[in-house]
């Protein structure tokens, strides 16, 4: 009951507005006399029908102007009365001949029907023919003409679908102007007539606008997206820069074929309000793709040279001067164009108000791209530089931390990306934000997830440190991909160096750049000198403590190695000290003096070992680097039991150095040497071999106590033979076991038995697959789908990616994992997800375990030790 009570309510409005109740000519009866009243016209002997003056009329008066009235109305009405059924699409009738137009009858009868208060001051009854014309063409559009849109909006292309569209309209509007022309005509005022005329088109038009279909709105939405696409290249290559748009001769002719079709539906009535939206919202779709297909990805600094000025765009250079030029020049001058035609006014604030929306658009869109701008610095600085130009507000900025913030979760910081990785993009962050934003308020914002993440991975403070220690200028190229280089270029670059030149208040008066804190900087802000790199990797990965700590192991550990010369140790030790001091560094200082001061003991020391062994026929050199035990980090104690000649040749050493320094004892880490062995085997001699200590113990363990002879069966140990002789650790036993298997010296017999290899022996052929072509048995099953035989190059990628994710995985995220633990983390991790089953991976796994490239351990997978 409420639905119907409304419908009717809606109704009755309706009619209020539009009645579509319109009265008919009157009829003539046939059995009237001419000049009665409903009869024919009068004979022409009859007194012209006009306004007489005189007396006032007797009721007799009264009927015959009601009877004038009546008969000028028939003639008016039925002259222009609409036809009652439409006999041809395009025409919707046949028009009277202008022969008919001149009809004195017509002619004499329009004056009463226009003016009857002067002319027929005593009819009773009259009607306003501008009322019942423009309600008869209402009631005609609606009963013949939407019919004829709807049959026209189903039928072909867009294109056809809106030619047939207006063609229709127009044969509609030359029968109602028909109409309103033969009325007009009865004015003595033209600008009266003008009115009228204009009031009527004002009614029609809004009819026409009112009564659109979806099939017509299609139409026009396409072919104006169309035109407005090609004529503003959001589809085409665009034209050189500074060339008017008359030069291209195509676009010339697709701006006019669009100017066309606007002046054709302007004129049948289809620009008003709802064209104007669709045109609205056709230019804003080209804007959007304007700048995705001609910005995207493009963050080269290309139109550099050329600014955009104006209230809103004051001095842009880059992709945002190119946009907003492209906004004015082509968007503007196509909206002016079109607008023109349907009667709207463009002004230049709009033009401007356009100019900030594209602005907002290219903003957002780079703010999306911020972290493929990072990942690409500094080929990217162009994308930032549009972003530094735009991005002023608090809301902009809130936006664009949110956005990267969210971005960084979800791309970097996942258990699939290496250490080194992540820190080669934090670096790249640091820079591209201090372009961005010198204050680095907005790095402040999105790095702190960043920084807990890298706490989390324990050889994050040991990369720097390596970085930092690395040859900028090394060879070997591949080395520089494995190491954080880009931080030793910036420690050795003076620019890069933080300034100190402020006062106590933090403020350095020379400084002519000086501008405001930013209004979103927190409450405890201290604006930074500049990006400092460094500074800023070290404050993210811990205090200066644990930075100075692991730069001393690192330091012990190449100290201590075979590197003869360390020169770049000692260029980033003097860089660092002027970066935390002297006193922070001193256990340094005293590391690399006990090495220089070795080389000066061991050679005296070594002078009289060298008479020693001389004298007694010995061929054992021995050198030591002796430690200040104090200051250098805390070495782990392996303790073994090495050779005679060596343990003898370690008590002369020990002799000679309490001589030297008095008051001091020698303390010897056995495991952290080197050695240099020569084998002799029973059929062959092998060059020289350099090993570690405890290695050279495990060999020398395995020599005959009689020497080789002919016959002799080889040396054969056990595993714990060898542990009990030598009382070392186990994990050290089975490392120098591999290592000589490894070196074919002995080979691993079963049982954890190890015999010597005296004579070199050919490695044994693996055996050749038996399997019959065209069988699947159980006895001769098919190649696993995983296995490289047979596999396509995509399969063999796909393989590759998995492989690296495992490696990161075991590398970043935890040491060791069982099989169900790797796959679950695969199919979560990997954004298209991983379709092996458990099966399948263990194959795989298996193979990297047979290659030397994983170890399996109580179940669970883990990378070997290198």
């Amino acid at each position: 009951m409420a639905v119907s009570k409304i419908r009717a309510r809606k109704q009755k409005v309706l009619r209020s507005v539009f009645d579509a109740q319109i009265s008919q000519p009157t009829p003539l009866l046939p059995s009237a006399e001419p000049g009665e009243p409903f009869g024919g016209p009068p004979p022409a002997s009859a007194p012209a029908i006009g306004v007489t003056s005189g007396p006032p009329r007797q009721p007799t008066s009264i009927v015959s102007d009601q009877v004038r009235w009546d008969r000028a109305w028939h003639v008016v009405t039925s002259r222009i009365q609409l036809p009652s059924s439409v006999a041809v699409e395009d025409s919707f009738g046949t028009l009277a001949s202008e022969s008919q137009d001149l009809d004195d009858v017509f002619a004499s009868s329009l004056p009463l029907v226009l003016d009857p208060r002067s002319a027929l001051p005593h009819a009773a009854h009259t009607e306003d023919i501008f009322s019942w014309h423009t309600q008869q063409v209402r009631q005609h559009f609606v009963t013949h003409v939407l019919p004829l849109l709807a049959a026209c909006a189903s039928q072909g292309g867009h294109s056809q679908v809106l030619l047939s569209s207006i063609r229709t309209l127009e044969a509609a509007h030359r029968q109602y102007l028909y109409g309103l022309s033969a009325i007009v005509r009865g004015f003595q005022d033209e600008a009266a007539a003008d009115n009228a005329v204009s009031l009527f088109r004002r009614d029609l038009h809004a009819i026409i606008g009112n009564s659109w279909n979806q099939g017509l709105q299609g139409a026009l939405r396409d072919v104006l997206r169309r035109l407005a696409a090609d004529i503003l290249c959001t589809r085409s290559p665009r034209p050189p820069r500074g060339a008017d748009l008359d030069e291209n001769d195509s676009i010339s002719v697709q701006r006019e074929e669009l100017l066309g079709l606007v002046e054709s539906l302007y004129r049948v009535g289809l620009a008003g309000e709802k064209f104007q939206v669709l045109f609205a919202e056709v230019m804003d779709s080209c804007m959007h793709e304007f700048i995705r297909e001609m910005y995207a990805d493009v963050w080269d600094e290309a139109g550099g040279n050329r600014t955009s000025s104006g209230p809103a765009t004051s001095m842009l250079t880059g992709c945002m001067a190119d946009l907003c030029d492209w906004v004015e020049n082509q968007y503007g001058h196509l909206a002016v164009l079109v607008f023109n035609r349907v009667g709207v006014q463009i002004e230049y604030a709009d033009v401007e108000c356009w100019k900030e929306v594209a602005i907002g658009r290219l903003v957002t869109l780079r703010i999306q791209e911020l972290f493929d701008i990072v990942l690409h610095w500094p080929q990217s600085k162009g994308g930032v530089e549009d972003l530094r130009s735009a991005v002023t507000t608090a809301q902009r900025r809130l936006q664009l931390t949110d956005t990267f913030s969210a971005t960084l979760q979800k791309r970097l910081l996942n258990p699939g990306r290496s250490t080194l990785s992540i820190l080669q993009t934090y670096i790249s962050m640091i820079r591209a934000f201090h372009a961005l934003d010198h204050s680095k308020v907005l790095l402040d914002r999105v790095v702190h997830a960043l920084q807990l993440y890298l706490c989390q991975r324990d050889d994050a403070i040991r990369i720097v440190v390596t970085g930092l220690l690395a040859n900028p200028k090394t060879v070997d190229p591949e080395e520089n991909k494995a190491k954080l280089v880009e931080l030793a270029a910036i420690l050795n670059d003076p620019s890069q160096q933080q300034g100190r030149h402020a006062d106590e208040d933090g403020l350095d008066w020379n400084d002519m750049t000086w501008v405001p804190d930013p209004v979103d900087a927190g409450v405890n802000y201290k604006r930074p000198k500049n990006e400092d790199v460094i500074g800023t990797l070290i404050g993210a990965l811990g205090s200066q403590e644990i930075f100075i700590k692991e730069f001393q192991s690192i330091i012990a550990e190449r100290l201590l190695s075979g590197q003869t010369g360390f020169q770049q140790e000692l260029k980033v030790l003097s860089l660092l000290k002027k970066r935390f001091g002297e006193h922070a560094l001193q256990n340094c200082d005293v590391m690399i003096k006990d090495i220089q001061d070795s080389k000066r003991v061991d050679a005296a020391l070594g002078r009289n070992l060298q008479r020693e062994t001389d004298e007694a026929g010995d061929v054992l050199s021995f050198h030591s680097k002796i430690l200040s035990r104090l200051f250098w980090p805390s070495l782990p104690k392996e303790p073994f039991s090495v050779p005679a000649p060596v343990a003898a040749v370690q008590q002369q050493y020990e002799a000679g150095f309490e001589r030297l320094k008095n008051a001091r004892k020698l303390s010897w880490l056995d495991h952290l040497g080197t050695a240099v062995v020569q084998l002799d085997m029973e059929h062959r001699s092998l060059p020289p071999i350099e090993c570690k200590t405890y290695e050279a113990a495990v060999i020398y363990a395995f020599q005959s106590e009689d020497g080789p002879s002919e016959g002799s069966q080889p040396v054969r140990k056990t595993f714990e033979d060898l542990w009990q002789q030598l009382m070392i650790d186990e994990d050290l036993l089975e490392a120098a076991l591999a290592f000589w298997v490894s070196q074919r010296i002995i080979k691993d017999v079963g049982n954890r038995t190890y015999v010597v290899m005296e004579r070199e022996e050919e490695p044994a052929a693996e055996p050749a697959a038996d399997v019959t072509a065209g069988e699947d048995t159980a006895d001769n099953p098919q190649p696993s789908p995983r296995k490289s035989k047979g596999m396509s190059s995509k399969e063999k990628e796909q393989q590759a990616v998995y492989w690296q994710f495992i490696v990161g995985m075991l590398t970043n995220s935890a040491p060791a994992m069982p099989l169900g633990q790797i796959l679950m983390m695969m199919k979560m991790l990997i954004p298209d997800g991983c379709p092996w089953s458990n099966e399948e991976l263990q194959e795989f796994l298996d193979d990297k375990v047979a290659g030397q490239e994983l170890e399996l351990s109580g179940g669970k997978y883990r990378l070997p030790k290198k």
